[in-house]
C-alpha cells in the first residue's frame, strides 16, 4: 500500500477564512490569526538578531538563502531553509513540491524552474567584488535587481518577503550600507512587488531600496514618519516615498521642514526637497505641482539633525 502523502496545511474542519488552508506549525494552532499571533514575534525576533549582526553569514548565494529562512522560521515551520521545489517531509509525512503558486493575484515562477530563477536572481551578485565602494544607488540598482527577481521566484512555501528582505539587508552590511525596510511601508512594498513583476524593466524596486539605504533620503522619510505619527496615522499604513530627480509630483502639502515637503498624491505621500517648490507655499488645501530636482545628498551631509 502507498504511503499516504502529507500536506503543507491542516484539513479545514470550521469553513471560514480564518481555519481554511492553514499551514502546519510548530505551535500547533489551526486557524491563521493565532498563527500570525505566534509567528511574527518570534521571527522578528530573528530579524532584530540579523540587524544585529547575528545569523548566517555566507556567500549570498542560494545556500545562503536558504539559511536565512532557516533562522528566521526554525521555531515556526518543519520546513525551514527549503524551497518549495523540494520534497520534505511535514508531521511525519512527505509533501509533494509546490508547482504553481500565486499569491493576491500575482502569480510567481513555477516550481519546476526555482534552480534556473535563482540562478538568474544572483547573477548580479556572483561577483563579490561588484558591490565593493559602492554608493547607496549603485547598491540600490544592483540589490533592487536581485529583489525583485526573488520576489518572482519566491522560493519558499512562505516567508518569502521577510527572508528577502533580511538576505538584502545582510548584503547591505556586507559593503557598509545600512538597509532600513522599517522605513518601506507594506503597501508600498506590495504595489512595487506587482509593477515589477508585471514588467522587469521597471525602476521602482531599485527606487525602494535607494530610499531604504541612502542616508539623505532615509532621514527625509523618517521626517515624514514622525509626523504622520504626530498626525495620529500609522505611517506603514501609507505608500511613503521619496520624488525621483526628473518627476513631476502633484499633490496637497501635508507637512514640511527646513529640507522637505512632503505632498498627499494619488498614489500615496511623496517627499520633496523645499528648494524644489515655490517660496510661499499654500496654507490651504489646493494642490500644487512641481518638479524634483533634490537628491537628498545635503541631508546626508549632516546638517539635518537626526
Amino acid at each position: 500500500m502507498a504511503a499516504a502523502k502529507g500536506s503543507y496545511t491542516y484539513p479545514t474542519e470550521i469553513d471560514d477564512d480564518d481555519h481554511r488552508d492553514v499551514l502546519k506549525n510548530k505551535f500547533g494552532v489551526r486557524t491563521h490569526s493565532e498563527l500570525r499571533e505566534r509567528e511574527y514575534p518570534a521571527t522578528f525576533e530573528r530579524q532584530v538578531r540579523m540587524r544585529l549582526g547575528e545569523g548566517p553569514t555566507g556567500n549570498f548565494d542560494e545556500a545562503h538563502l536558504k539559511a536565512v529562512h532557516r533562522f528566521l522560521f526554525e521555531e515556526v515551520f518543519e520546513w525551514a531553509g527549503h524551497f518549495r521545489n523540494e520534497r520534505v517531509r511535514v508531521e511525519g509525512q512527505q509533501v509533494e513540491p509546490v508547482g504553481a503558486m500565486s499569491k493576491g493575484g500575482d502569480h510567481f515562477l513555477h516550481g519546476s524552474r526555482i534552480e534556473m530563477g535563482l540562478n538568474e536572481a544572483l547573477r548580479p551578485i556572483r561577483n563579490r567584488d561588484v558591490l565593493r565602494g559602492s554608493t547607496p544607488r549603485g547598491f540600490a540598482e544592483v540589490a533592487g535587481a536581485v529583489m525583485g527577481e526573488l520576489n518572482y521566484v519566491h522560493p519558499f512555501r512562505e516567508g518569502n518577503g521577510r527572508t528577502t528582505e533580511a538576505f538584502i539587508a545582510a548584503l547591505g552590511r556586507e559593503y557598509g550600507h545600512e538597509v532600513r525596510f522599517s522605513l518601506i511601508s507594506e503597501p508600498r512594498m506590495i504595489a512595487v512587488s506587482k509593477e515589477t513583476s508585471a514588467n522587469p524593466s521597471s525602476q521602482a524596486m531599485i527606487q525602494l531600496i535607494c530610499d531604504a539605504t541612502d542616508p539623505g533620503r532615509q532621514t527625509a522619510l523618517q521626517a515624514v514618519f514622525d509626523d504622520l505619527r504626530r498626525l495620529g496615522e500609522d505611517p506603514l499604513a501609507h505608500d511613503v516615498r521619496t520624488a525621483q530627480p526628473g518627476e513631476v509630483v502633484s499633490g496637497q502639502i501635508l507637512g514640511s521642514d527646513a529640507r522637505d515637503v512632503w505632498l498627499v498624491t494619488d498614489t500615496g505621500v511623496v517627499v520633496g526637497g523645499r528648494a524644489d517648490l515655490p517660496a510661499d507655499l499654500p496654507s490651504d488645501d489646493r494642490d500644487i505641482t512641481f518638479e524634483a530636482r533634490s537628491d537628498f545628498a545635503r541631508a546626508s551631509g549632516g546638517e539635518r539633525p537626526d
